[in-house]
């Protein structure tokens, strides 16, 4: 069934991960810019982007230059400094990298750092935190661009659920790292090395460094100050990066040109959408979008919101004709066949939805039963393709058999220390091979040990690129419903990273 989609007027300019392309070998594009810059200026939240234009009104600036020319804070020559400075001109090409890659990110944070008059240096923040990954975790589970810890999203107004994390969505992360660093520096009195150090470590831990020299009779400025190491490398970092990007030539670094083309747009779809009719609609791989869209957990926005898409302006402009057409799918809530032994609580883990939303979607006033059918917030290809990886577990359990294998007793062997070797009972081995109760071994002696394809052992699994807990299951042949329940320790089995551990028990 389709229907026309709510179209909102508003669309907001964001950045995005760009692709790994040297955007220096792309062709210019100022045939285009005018067209570009009418979309920016008419659709984002921006009131006009004139610090990207040259004085002729018509050309663009490089998106560094503009940073370059903006770069004001004093870089003392230490050694902290130094060192850094030394690591990123060993690593010339990971400096080249990471500026490409924060290029779409750029004309949403600099206009948000020029509206609320902030030291452009801050825009360089997220090279230090994230290297420009939306996907970005860290072990304290901080995420997304600006490194955001679950307690400081929540304060900032950061929506986290089971479907949506807004600390990896880059227009609202933004906002909330920006109104951080504002309160921080309020407190600190205008102190902006103070404030970014806060940032990294707290502001309890700062202000208990400068209280504690204030005691001593010690200055409190940042270099004189005790903290973590963490935070004593933090800010030489970013002012490092400062100079070196303000002082290009003199560092003999080449950053990438840059095009306003390569911006992304948020496009407010008004409903739910699965991401992969999203990306049909605008002509662009799903991988592309779902990278532009690390906020969303699944394959999906979010039930209750937010429904917003954020993509590059050319694919914007062709999936709002799309959804003005009214070629949008109504995303039906999925259905559920209720089987032996199922709970809504069985439900809720399996789907990742609270227990809670289920019966309020069902009006259920008692347990389910067999046969049952349950409305679920979710698509019915997310339940099909679960509901698939669940009978090939089935189907391959079946098909398991018992193996038998043949042992030759050695020398010092005993019926006991066979059984232990092969875990299973030495009544057992008797058994299988119409032993006497008591009867000897002899060296050379045949035995027939029957093992059980069935029985589980424990793996630890790294989560890789790509994985999810229905690609894991389905590669190991186990059950999804298992896979939760053996890592029901982790805080968010279903926002798996790469380089998380599961625990598998391997048949």
């Amino acid at each position: 069934m389709k229907a026309r989609a709510i179209l909102f007027a508003s669309v907001l300019l964001v950045g995005c991960q760009a692709t790994n392309k040297d955007v220096s070998q792309l062709p210019q594009v100022d045939q285009n810019l005018s067209s570009a810059s009418d979309f920016f200026t008419a659709t984002s939240q921006v009131d006009n982007i004139d610090w990207l234009m040259n004085d002729d009104g018509q050309t663009e600036k490089n998106i560094w230059k503009v940073v370059s020319e903006e770069l004001k804070m004093e870089i003392p020559d230490n050694d902290r400094i130094r060192v850094q400075k030394e690591y990123y001109l060993k690593h010339k090409s990971y400096l080249h990298d990471v500026t490409l890659r924060a290029e779409p990110y750029m004309y949403w944070i600099i206009s948000q750092i020029k509206e609320r008059d902030m030291p452009m240096e801050l825009v360089l923040l997220p090279i230090v935190e994230s290297a420009f990954n939306p996907n970005a975790t860290s072990s304290a589970r901080a995420a997304g661009l600006w490194q955001i810890v679950p307690t400081t999203g929540l304060y900032y107004g950061l929506k986290q659920d089971k479907w949506y994390d807004g600390r990896r969505d880059v227009a609202e992360s933004t906002t909330a790292a920006l109104d951080m660093l504002e309160r921080l520096n309020g407190m600190f009195e205008g102190d902006w090395l103070q404030t970014i150090a806060a940032y990294n470590c707290g502001e309890g831990r700062v202000l208990r460094a400068i209280k504690d020299n204030q005691s001593k009779g010690r200055p409190t400025d940042y270099w004189s100050l005790s903290l973590p190491k963490e935070t004593s490398l933090y800010v030489p970092k970013l002012l490092a990066l400062s100079d070196m990007i303000k002082h290009q030539e003199r560092y003999n670094i080449s950053l990438p040109n840059s095009t306003i083309t390569r911006a992304l747009t948020r496009i407010e779809v008004g409903q739910q959408i699965e991401l992969t009719q999203a990306a049909k609609m605008a002509g662009m791989p799903l991988q592309k979008l779902k990278t532009y869209n690390a906020g969303y957990k699944h394959n999906i926005t979010a039930p209750d919101g937010p429904h917003s898409i954020m993509l590059p302006i050319d694919n914007a402009k062709q999936l709002k004709e799309s959804l003005s057409n009214g070629e949008l799918n109504l995303v039906n809530w999925g259905q559920h066949r209720v089987v032996k032994g199922e709970t809504v609580e069985i439900l809720a883990k399996r789907y990742g939805i609270a227990a809670q939303d289920i019966r309020q979607a069902n009006e259920l006033t008692a347990q389910i039963s067999v046969g049952q059918i349950i409305t679920l917030p979710i698509s019915g290809e997310y339940i099909s393709q679960i509901a698939a990886q669940q009978t090939q577990v089935a189907q391959n359990a079946s098909k398991q058999a018992i193996s038998k294998t043949k042992y030759t007793v050695r020398k010092g062997d005993t019926l006991s220390s066979i059984a232990k070797r092969h875990n299973v009972k030495a009544s057992d081995i008797q058994l299988w091979n119409k032993m006497a109760k008591n009867s000897k071994l002899k060296i050379g002696q045949p035995l027939q040990i029957v093992s059980n394809s069935n029985r589980k052992r424990p793996i630890t699994y790294r989560v890789r690129k790509g994985d999810s807990l229905t690609s894991i299951a389905k590669r190991h042949n186990v059950d999804i419903n298992d896979v939760l329940d053996w890592n029901s320790a982790l805080a968010d089995v279903h926002n798996l990273q790469p380089g998380d551990s599961l625990t598998l028990y391997k048949r």
